[in-house]
């Protein structure tokens, strides 16, 4: 491809040997480094290395140079702040390559993309105004349990006041509530150890972004001399199913609902075994996912759950895996209000029940419970006849049309039609989403027998699909289709500098209602709550209507040096993507499909 070729020019030279490349159990995809490094294995393995060229102690800057070269990582991402310059110099020593970024929220979302592969990244952020920056896509990586390390500059320890300096603050506590690790590295700090230990809780299970501030003097100094043992992961427990599995075994109309830690912990499989063998539908929990629990075109999966028309009626309920349930605003009635047994399984305790009460709850590796599950299940005595026959009549149950009336039917129908020349995308290579208000209705028109290359996010914070279809197409290897609403691109836009300064094998679809249709939507909500009362009767859309409001997002899009065409309804959509998929190789391009604004008929 064109594409390997130009990205061999900018760097992507290191080969690692074959067992620097474990299997990834995050997403089956080879991974960075579970836990070991290059160093010699021992009780050593913390001690402070000298420079082989000039004898001397290296410095904290170097020691991150060195851990990114020993743990194998062919990229890390970042802009240039002055703190930084001693790791991004050191950097020239190295076969590793720094992937530029205009803006951290890109940095971070890129890393976050690519962590999602490789089982591991880098991102490198500037003092307090870059972490800032990139606060909203570190919570959606936090939302997705991403494995993303976060090296944030600071000022010189010593010197360390309250704001005083230009761009300081204390930028630990800024993020502490969305990062599974936050500490600040001071003067005399081991940095080499605590970025091991960062890694190995960022890799955990749970695992999630982790963040070291690192003071200049800590760059700069020479590190310390320090032995201590290094851990690894041991592998899950064996987690009780028995309840579960015998609430599934006599249910005529049994539910699984995953999320997208089943995909990540390895769970996929025995789900859709599961389901194959026993008759079980399977929804996925919220149509923003960051990954998919099982393959959209498996025989037993039935999208989402809020389009699935199965979740009043479902009379055992897993939640395996999920938040239960992820809501924009959350509905006050029940949920599950036929079922007589509802399970909630999560890796991570914090969000067991964190919404909503059910009768069983789980803190359980969701890819360990699963096959455990599986097993429980084959073991024990096979359905009635009579169980049988009903889940046979509960698997046939069709599908809800999407709304036809009124402006929602005419945006789901625009929807519809913008996604359908897209349903065999994952078979085109990964298939990264933020396209919102449209994500149900996409994976609904998906028909891959495998989901792993989907990927989307759970946070629902705007401006990460741009940045994060770059860190993919870097780790991966792989051509990406990118999907966004208009208003996820006009939030992301720094994001295609990145695509095109790398020249990148992505495909950028673009779902145009012409702003903020969800938004738009909740505001004809708010009139019809208040009937008579609302003063107008009709919506202002204030920067939600952007037909005349600012420039043509084709020219913004033109204006990164990306090929970029607008469609009309009368045109070839199906076509269109083939030729842009075609395209991919010589570099990013981009296709605007007309969705159209709901209130025109």
């Amino acid at each position: 491809m064109r594409w390997q070729r130009q990205c061999a020019g900018v760097g992507v030279a290191l080969v690692l040997p074959t067992g620097m490349l474990p299997a990834c159990r995050r997403t089956g995809v080879g991974s960075i480094g579970s836990g070991a490094s290059r160093r010699p294995a021992g009780k050593d393995q913390g001690a402070n290395m000298t420079d082989q060229a000039t004898g001397k102690p290296r410095s904290g800057a170097e020691e991150i140079v060195s851990f990114i070269a020993e743990h194998g990582y062919r990229h890390v991402f970042g802009l240039p702040g002055s703190q930084l310059v001693s790791i991004f110099h050191t950097l020239q020593n190295t076969d590793v390559t720094l992937v530029p970024t205009v803006h951290e929220s890109v940095t971070v979302a890129a890393a976050d993309g690519y962590a999602r592969v490789a089982g591991s990244a880098i991102a490198m952020l500037y003092m307090l105004p870059g972490t800032a920056n990139g606060l909203a896509n570190i919570y959606n990586a936090a939302r997705d349990d991403s494995p993303l390390i976060l090296l944030a500059s600071q000022q010189l320890s010593t010197a360390r006041t309250n704001l005083g300096a230009y761009c300081e603050g204390d930028t630990v506590p800024l993020v502490k509530p969305f990062v599974r690790l936050a500490h600040e590295l001071g003067k005399g700090a081991d940095v080499r150890s605590w970025l091991e230990h960062a890694k190995r809780v960022s890799q955990g299970t749970p695992g999630g972004p982790v963040f070291l501030s690192v003071c200049e003097d800590a760059m700069m100094e020479p590190a310390p001399v320090n032995t201590e043992r290094r851990s690894t992961h041991g592998a899950p427990a064996v987690p009780d199913v028995a309840a579960v599995a015998e609430q599934l075994r006599m249910a005529e109309r049994p539910l699984i609902v995953v999320g997208g830690q089943v995909r990540r912990l390895g769970g996929t499989a025995a789900v859709e075994a599961i389901a194959e063998r026993f008759d079980i539908p399977v929804t996925f929990e919220a149509p923003l996912l960051d990954a998919l629990g099982i393959a959209p075109g498996h025989s037993h999966c039935r999208g989402s759950i809020y389009m699935s028309g199965l979740e009043q009626d479902a009379d055992v309920v897993l939640l395996l895996g999920s938040r239960a349930i992820t809501e924009a605003s959350p509905r006050p009635a029940p949920y599950f209000p036929k079922a007589r047994f509802v399970a909630q399984v999560n890796a991570d305790p914090s969000r067991l029940e964190a919404i909503r009460r059910f009768d069983w709850v789980s803190a359980s590796d969701s890819g360990a419970f699963a096959t455990a599950l599986l097993a429980a299940l084959e073991a024990g005595p096979a359905p009635s006849a009579e169980i049988r026959a009903a889940r046979a009549d509960w698997l046939a149950r069709p599908t809800p049309p999407l709304p036809r009336s009124g402006s929602l039917g005419r945006l789901f129908a625009g929807f519809a039609r913008c996604v359908a020349p897209l349903h065999d995308a994952l078979d085109h290579g990964w298939l990264v989403d933020e396209t919102v208000m449209a994500a149900g209705v996409l994976q609904s028109a998906l028909t891959a027998k495998d989901g792993r290359r989907y990927m989307g996010t759970n946070g629902a914070s705007l401006g990460w699909g741009t940045g994060a279809a770059s860190g993919v197409a870097l780790a991966s290897g792989e051509p990406v289709t990118c999907t966004l609403g208009d208003g996820s691109l006009r939030f992301g836009m720094a994001g295609l500098w990145t695509a095109r300064a790398m020249n990148l094998p992505i495909t950028f679809i673009i779902m145009d209602n012409y702003g903020y249709g969800s938004t738009r939507n909740y505001e004809r909500q708010y009139i019809a709550k208040l009937g008579p009362d609302a003063r107008p009767q009709k919506p202002g859309y204030f920067n939600m209507d952007m037909r005349t409001l600012g420039p043509d997002i084709q020219g913004m899009v033109e204006g990164f040096g990306i090929p970029c065409r607008r469609l009309s309804p009368e045109d070839d959509l199906r076509a269109a993507v083939l030729d842009a998929w075609a395209r991919r190789s010589d570099g990013p391009n981009a296709l605007i499909m007309p969705v159209g604004f709901e209130d025109e008929d």
